[in-house]
Order: C-alpha cells, then structure tokens, then sequence
C-alpha cells in the first residue's frame, strides 16, 4: 500500500487505489558524474515497474484505481476505454497503454507533433512502436491545430465506459500519486538517519510530479528545483503552484486534514530548447545524457536529459558545493525490446509513417 494511505488513513476506502509499481524504488548515492563536493544522490524512479517504470506508475495506481478487473471473456466493444493525450513519444501514453493493456482496457491515445529530426526519429518510433504492441489506437494529429479535431473523434469513436485521464496524469488526483514519492524520500532519509537534501533537481512538463514532489517531501528537503521542458505557460511555477492547491483541496476534502509544502520552490526555465521545446533536443540534454552513461545511469534527451544538465551546470560552476543535492530520475529503464518488436508500423498513419522514415 502507498505512503499516501499510511499518513492519511482516512483516504483508505475513499481514494480508489490499485498496486501497479514497485515501490519503495531505491535512495542512491550518485557518485562520479559531477565534483566530488556536492553530495549528490538519484531516486531510481526508472525502476518503478516491471512493466514500465517512470514517474507515470505513482499517477495510474490512483487514476486507474477505481475500475475494475475485466474478465477475460467480456465483449471487446463492453470493455472500459481509456482515452488520453500526449505527444508523438510521450512516455505518459506509452504508460497508460501498457498498464490498460495490462487491465484488460481498450487504450485510445490523441497524440500531438513534437519536432522530428533524424536524431529524434528513432525514440518517437520506438515510442509509438511501444503504444501499438500493447493495442492502444493512436490518433496522431499533424498539426496542433488539428489536435481539437483528434480529440473529438477519439472520444465519440465507439460507445461504451469511458475514463478520460489528463496529459501527463496531471490532476489532484494524480497530484496525490506523487505525494506518496516525496513522502518516500522522507521515510527512507529517516530510516538511514541522513539529513535532509539541500536541491531536489524534477522535471516539470505538465506539472503533477513536481507539484506532488512539492507537498510530500515536508522537511526532507529545503528547495526543489523544477526543470521545464515544454514552453511556458504550459509548464509553470503558477501552473505547479495551481496543482498543489488542488490536491491539497482534495486531500481536505476526503480527510479533513490539511498538509502543506515546505520546502522552497522555483522553476528553472533555461533548459528547454528551440522552437517549441518539448521534444527538440538540445547540446546540453545531449552531453547530460552522455555523462550519465558513464555512471551506468540510463536517460533521454526530452526530459531527464534537461533537468540533469540544468543539475550539472549547477555543479560545475560551484553553486551546489557542499550541498547534498538528489536528481529524481522519472524515465523508465524497463527494456520493451522485445513488446516494440510486436509492433504493426504500418498501423500508423501513412504521412507519420513517411515522416518516420524520411526525418528532416
């Protein structure tokens, strides 16, 4: 059961609830990737799930917590849908169609562009390939001007349960999934008697890990620093601050108890790139990546990539000595090697195929 229920047992029974990860994921020092005077240490949230890990799993063990097992005879068409949005490779839909697939649920995705280079073809192919091995019907608009008419024939496409879950699993509700993560960090601090970190370095796209981070963490940290990667006013210190307060109205809500963030927070927005941003990589998330390599740390360069060079910057001009500083590392490092290979590409849309295939 979640940390969340432990501190706020009034939430069992009242926040439907439903065990996909695996979960304390480890406190690990991080030794060798920047100046041996900062402290650094990375919560191996890439280790949260047999099936996918990431900081997706926290989120979907509450908004998938109140539907039931399927029975593996029901009707395809009675089945409960999911629908939801993200982009080309969004690792937040390639979550949600694994674990639906997982429950027996049909997976509905409207996907929107990100930029597409020969450098970033192969992930969004994987990222796709990924989708469609677990049987998720993808809705990929061209354009974002085509995503309002994606979404609308996504959502009247068949009848039937339908449970809509946000971008990036970003709602109070979700909120909470990540209370639960910086809850985590405080136990395993206090069980191995260290103290508490002086930067917490989390990605902020649309915002519900950071905002979750924020609220748990209590005094087990005294800043966190949330690393944009898509565009403001997407991602936001007002939009992370906005979240916060709706998960602790619905905390109160469901408890009568009121819970408060405590450590400082700011919003780091120099690291997202070119254009749009999301998705463009950039020389900084390329060499943050590389270093991490050679510490046996796996990320990529839309998010993780980002937030750990804006870490490393930090590190290597003096600002974090003598700090004890922990990178949350919310990619997956599950191998889906062989699921992607299951893949039917040619379920794809054919100008996304061609685009795929022939990057600019």
């Amino acid at each position: 059961m979640s940390l969340l229920f432990t501190r706020f047992p009034g939430l069992v029974g009242r926040l439907p609830f439903r065990p996909l990860g695996q979960f304390p994921t480890a406190l690990e020092p991080l030794r060798g990737l920047c100046s041996s005077r900062v402290d650094l240490w990375v919560k191996r949230e890439d280790q949260a799930g047999t099936l996918y890990g990431g900081n997706k799993v926290r989120k979907l063990e509450l908004l998938l917590g109140g539907i039931g097992d399927q029975k593996p005879a029901m009707v395809q068409d009675e089945r409960p849908r999911l629908l939801t949005l993200g982009a080309w490779g969004s690792n937040h839909a390639l979550a949600v169609a694994l674990y639906g697939q997982s429950l027996g649920l049909r997976v509905d995705t409207v996907l929107f562009p990100q930029p597409l280079t020969v450098e970033t073809a192969p992930y969004l192919q994987r990222q796709l390939a990924g989708q469609l091995a677990a049987g998720a019907h993808l809705w990929p608009a061209r354009t974002f001007a085509g995503l309002g008419l994606a979404y609308l024939r996504a959502r009247f496409a068949t009848s039937g349960p339908l449970l809509t879950i946000p971008a990036g699993g970003s709602s109070a509700v979700g909120v909470l999934g990540w209370v639960s993560g910086g809850l985590e960090i405080a136990a395993q601090l206090e069980a191995a008697h260290l103290p508490p970190f002086d930067v917490v370095y989390v990605t902020v796209g649309t915002g519900g890990t950071a905002a979750g981070l924020w609220l748990g963490l209590g005094r087990a940290a005294k800043s966190v620093v949330a690393v944009r990667v898509v565009p403001w006013p997407i991602a936001s210190e007002q939009g992370v601050r906005l979240l916060t307060r709706r998960a602790q109205s619905l905390l109160e809500q469901l408890t009568g108890e009121t819970l408060r963030p405590e450590p400082q927070l700011s919003v780091e927005g120099s690291y997202v790139g070119p254009g749009i941003g999301y998705g463009a990589v950039t020389a900084a998330s390329r060499a943050a990546v590389e270093r991490a390599r050679t510490c046996g740390l796996y990320l990529e360069t839309t998010y993780t990539g980002k937030t750990l060079a804006a870490l490393l910057d930090a590190a290597d001009d003096g600002r974090l000595d003598g700090k004890r500083v922990l990178f949350i590392n919310t990619v997956s490092s599950v191998d889906l090697s062989a699921v992607r290979a299951r893949a039917d590409l040619t379920k794809l849309p054919p100008w996304l195929g061609r685009q795929l295939d022939k990057p600019k």
